[in-house]
């Protein structure tokens, strides 16, 4: 007869010999798997990942102390049940922490493991009964993310992560937020004329009392109707910028309030890396000369060697001439992924408009094909006059030959 699966717990706690008296005590009950983290912000990131049932929380942590961490626990992970793990001397904090929503509480130097192994089903159990009550408030659905990387400096990702971004709202009118990463400057913030006070950084920090309350005041408006939350820009010095984990936690908690989010990863660096991780689509933008072609070659090569997925990885070739459908196959066998977009050189129409004060510019050609892009992402279908022009005659063969040969 099969054994029925393992009981995933998640254990918050500083301590390694408290830590290991729980471990020693549900390995005594039997039926679970204990995974540790010593602080709240890696245990949030392990709790945010999924395949966890529930979580033993220790009231006070090197980065969270009191209440704290359970209201993170609550706002970003608030499928799962939490037990909290007290002293005698806070059995009365523990007592009000269960009326804000943690299941139970279990006494340190009581951790008996039937007893254990009793309060933790006893509270899963409760958790189970009040999720079946209240399932008609969680239907919404997570947001799509779609990241934006620059495979050099100067190939327009930005533009394209902006006009991207206020196509998808005007075709699907859904929620979208536009994310800057690109902690070099405050390019998206420019562009789209939004003058805030906070941007990622802030949030960032101040992660562990991020909530959707919060977050409305945390966020500008842009254009279109969407939300812009800007990067921290070059004031910002090396050591202040804010770590990856805190960057990912925060855009798994924006997920629960958007339809779409559209990140400007910048360039290839450790933040955009890690934070790669996390998105659905990853967007590799870069440009058809030479330089631009062997870039992004090796750009995408070094984030498919370091495990990133194949099938979450695509091209969008920025400034380029009109290409046929048999030359974008030929580009896919160069670069090892598909080009999902080709998008025209339209630096004049950019050019004009910018002159006229419209800092994103106009160009109905460039904007036809990020329409076709998008109707793609969202499955939304196109009018006649959003169809990208038919291809003309491209001079970008010998600049691939060249490429491939090195001739």
């Amino acid at each position: 007869m099969p054994q029925p699966p393992l009981l995933q717990v998640l254990l918050i706690e500083d301590n390694p010999g408290d830590a290991e008296l729980v471990k020693v005590a549900l390995a005594d009950a039997g039926g679970f798997k204990v995974h540790w983290a010593q602080a709240l912000l890696p245990g949030l990131d392990r709790a945010t990942r999924g395949d966890i049932d529930l979580v033993l929380l220790d009231l006070n942590l090197p980065d969270s102390h009191g209440l704290e961490g359970l209201h993170a626990m609550r706002t970003h992970a608030p499928s799962l049940p939490v037990i909290l793990l007290t002293g005698f001397e806070s059995e009365s904090m523990a007592l009000r922490a269960v009326e804000s929503g943690a299941q139970e509480y279990v006494v340190k130097g009581t951790l008996e493991g039937s007893a254990l192994a009793r309060a933790l089903l006893r509270a899963l159990a409760r958790h189970k009964i009040n999720a079946q009550s209240s399932r008609s408030d969680s239907g919404r659905e997570e947001a799509k993310v779609l990241g934006f990387l620059g495979a050099k400096g100067g190939v327009g990702s930005t533009t394209v992560a902006c006009h991207l971004g206020m196509e998808l709202r005007r075709q699907t009118n859904g929620r979208v937020l536009v994310m800057d990463l690109d902690l070099a400057g405050s390019t998206i913030a420019y562009l789209m004329n939004v003058n805030s006070p906070y941007g990622v950084t802030e949030v960032a920090y101040d992660f562990l009392h991020l909530d959707e309350n919060s977050w409305s005041k945390l966020k500008a408006s842009g254009p279109e109707g969407l939300d812009v939350i800007q990067s921290g820009g070059p004031v910002f010095r090396e050591e202040k910028q804010p770590r990856a984990e805190r960057v990912r936690l925060v855009l798994r908690f924006l997920r629960s309030l958007y339809q779409w989010i559209v990140v400007d990863l910048g360039r290839m660096g450790l933040l955009s890396a890690h934070v790669a991780e996390d998105v659905d689509r990853l967007y590799m933008v870069g440009t058809c000369d030479l330089l631009g072609l062997n870039q992004m070659r090796s750009a995408a090569s070094a984030l498919l060697q370091n495990g990133f997925r194949r099938d979450a990885l695509a091209l969008v070739l920025n400034q380029a001439p009109a290409l046929s459908q048999s030359f974008n196959l030929e580009f896919e066998k160069f670069l090892g992924v598909p080009v999902e977009a080709v998008l025209p050189e339209c630096r004049k129409d950019f050019e004009a408009s910018f002159q006229n004060g419209k800092r994103l510019g106009e160009s109905r050609k460039f904007q036809s094909h990020i329409a076709q892009l998008v109707a793609g992402i969202a499955g939304v279908r196109v009018g006649k006059d959003t169809q990208a022009p038919k291809p003309g005659f491209s001079f970008l063969a010998g600049a691939l030959r060249r490429a491939t040969t090195g001739v």
